[in-house]
């Protein structure tokens, strides 16, 4: 993935993007001193897997932040 894509889709660098289907949790990898756009994001992974209902994301190997569908609202751990 480019970085323009990447900033398009997540409004940061990203070095890699995964999913784990059987769970429905996606991952996104960053360079240290990136962080995504949340909303960005969200649609990213929903678009990609309607069922998707946590996203990880770890800047430069650490954890960074989660996302969690709460009853249908997204909210920020």
């Amino acid at each position: 993935m480019s970085s323009a894509i990447d900033h398009h889709y997540f409004g940061c660098e990203v070095t890699n993007v995964t999913y784990d289907l059987l769970k429905n949790v996606g991952h996104v990898h960053m360079p240290a001193g990136n962080c995504t756009d949340m909303a960005r994001t969200i649609k990213f992974f929903v678009e990609q897997i309607p069922s998707i209902g946590h996203i990880i994301t770890w800047s430069d190997g650490n954890l960074d932040t989660q996302y969690v569908d709460h009853n249908g609202e997204w909210i920020a751990l």
